[in-house]
């Protein structure tokens, strides 16, 4: 296994979390910055999330690279960054969201909703599970 890094605050500074999640639907590309950083994928994750609406998914990271295409349903989707900026918007079907580890992300579904979701290999020293992180106010 390669030892990849997750995103900080540094590396960042030229992103927006908007960049995390693209409109495929719309003809929209994810951008070169963010397919630099991106680990290849662990073939055999690929899973589906058949889900009602009361299934939220609160902000957390992961050591590992997420993935998410959105099938049906519209969210509310939040992505932040490690150095604390944050947006939130609403996507659905065609969307793909690409959360780069050490990338924060959550959702609440305005319906019910699916997705496909598969991640990236895991690495040297990757921490399992769903990662916070807190900010100073």
């Amino acid at each position: 296994m390669q030892q990849s890094q997750s995103l900080t605050a540094a590396l960042c500074r030229d992103l927006t979390p908007r960049m995390f999640a693209v409109n495929h639907g719309a003809g929209e590309k994810l951008a070169a910055e963010i397919q630099r950083l991106l680990d290849p994928i662990q073939s055999d994750s690929f899973h589906c999330w058949v889900l009602t609406k009361d299934r939220a998914t609160t902000l957390h990271y992961h050591d590992r690279d997420e993935y998410w295409a959105w099938l049906k349903g519209r969210t509310l989707l939040q992505i932040r960054l490690p150095d604390g900026r944050s947006e939130e918007f609403e996507i659905g079907p065609g969307w793909i969201v690409y959360c780069l580890r050490g990338v924060e992300h959550g959702h609440t579904p305005l319906e019910d909703w699916a997705c496909f979701e598969w991640v990236g290999r895991e690495q040297v020293g990757a921490r399992p599970g769903h990662l916070t992180r807190t900010f100073d106010s």
